[in-house]
C-alpha cells in the first residue's frame, strides 16, 4: 500500500513469531519479577495482617451487634405499636418478605405442635401457666451499652 505525498504509508505488520516471542519474554520477567518481590509482599501482608484484624474483627462484632439491636428494637417497636395484634402483625410482615419461607414455618410449628400434643398428651399452649405465658414484659434498657457508637471514627491501635 502506498501513501500519497501528505500520508506516509503505515509500516509493516509485525512478524508473529516474533511478536510471540517478546510477549513469552514479557511474561517470564514478570514472572520472575513476581517471585523475587514474594518474600517482600508477604511480610508487608503478614504486617498488615497484624495491625488490622483486631480492628476489622471489632468493627466486625460492632456491626454485627448494631444489626441485633435493629432487629430487636423492629420488634419492640412492632409490639408496643399494635398490642394485641403483633404476633398477627409479624406474621403478616414475615409472609410479606417471604411467602416460601413462611410456608415452611407454619408447616414446620404444625409438625412440631402435633407431635408435642402425641408425646405430651397435651398442647403446647396448655402447657405453659397462664399467668407465665401472658405475663408483662418490661422493654430491657440500653442492653448494648457503647456498641456502635464510635464506628465512623473508630480507636486507631497497632
Amino acid at each position: 500500500m502506498g501513501g500519497s505525498p501528505s500520508i506516509p504509508s503505515p509500516p509493516p505488520p509485525p512478524a508473529p513469531r516474533d511478536v510471540a516471542a517478546d510477549n513469552a519474554a514479557a511474561y517470564r520477567t514478570n514472572v520472575n519479577t513476581y517471585i523475587e518481590k514474594a518474600p517482600e509482599m508477604s511480610a508487608l501482608e503478614n504486617k498488615l495482617r497484624i495491625q488490622y484484624m483486631p480492628q476489622q474483627r471489632s468493627l466486625e462484632r460492632q456491626l454485627s451487634a448494631l444489626d441485633q439491636q435493629a432487629a430487636t428494637l423492629a420488634a419492640l417497636q412492632n409490639e408496643r405499636q399494635f398490642g394485641s395484634q403483633r404476633t398477627t402483625e409479624a406474621l403478616r410482615r414475615s409472609y410479606e418478605q417471604s411467602p416460601q419461607a413462611y410456608a415452611l414455618n407454619r408447616g414446620l410449628g404444625d409438625q412440631m405442635t402435633r407431635q408435642f400434643g402425641r408425646l405430651y398428651g397435651a398442647s403446647p399452649y396448655a402447657s405453659v401457666e397462664p399467668s407465665v405465658a401472658f405475663a408483662p414484659r418490661q422493654a430491657p434498657t440500653d442492653i448494648y451499652g457503647t456498641i456502635g457508637t464510635n464506628i465512623s471514627n473508630p480507636e486507631l491501635k497497632a
